[in-house]
């Protein structure tokens, strides 16, 4: 038997690539790994009123109303302010237009019973949200107090005054006797 060899010949060039087949259809999901550790707390803020400011009275006096006037409440005692004033004498005045939160109280009694108001007052003229009227009886405290909110203008100047249907002294007790505070909630 005779063998024989066949020789080879060269390989011929690589031919063209075919299309990419259709894409498979989409795995399942996979379990969701753990919860990563909470990070550290943020630095806490600073909480700033743009405006306050405050007065308030504690020296037991006698007032003298007059029939048809008004009396400006002695408040000339200050407490901590920012973009407000304290001038003119007894009244805050506003430094920045926005809205405000008013509060006020006094303790009043009459020297003979008669009705007594009180009233905050913008620029001199009554607030309505704060006037009040009490009759009051002889010699018994009366209290005044309350809160609003109000928008106020740069430059209003916010005070108290009482008022008589006739002519009486009223008298500031001892201890704070009346206070006037003002804080800007918003521009």
């Amino acid at each position: 038997m005779l063998n024989f060899v066949i020789p080879r010949g060269a390989t011929g060039a690589t031919g063209a690539t075919g299309p990419a087949g259709a894409i498979g259809a989409t795995g399942v999901t996979g379990v969701t790994g753990p919860t990563g550790p909470t990070g550290a707390t943020g630095a806490t803020g600073v909480a700033d009123l743009n405006a306050y400011g405050g007065l308030y009275n504690a020296t037991p006096q006698t007032l003298n109303l007059t029939l048809g006037g008004t009396t400006q409440l002695p408040i000339a005692a200050t407490m901590p302010l920012k973009n407000v004033s304290y001038a003119p004498a007894n009244s805050i005045t506003v430094s920045a237009t926005g809205v405000y939160e008013i509060n006020y109280y006094t303790n009043v009694s009459a020297a003979l019973g008669t009705t007594v108001t009180l009233a905050v007052r913008r620029n001199g003229t009554a607030i309505p949200q704060a006037t009040l009227s009490r009759v009051l009886a002889v010699g018994v405290g009366s209290l005044y107090n309350g809160s609003f909110i109000i928008t106020l203008n740069a430059g209003d100047v916010i005070d108290m005054a009482l008022s008589a249907l006739l002519a009486v002294g009223v008298t500031l007790g001892g201890g704070v006797n009346t206070t006037l505070t003002v804080k800007q909630l918003s521009v």
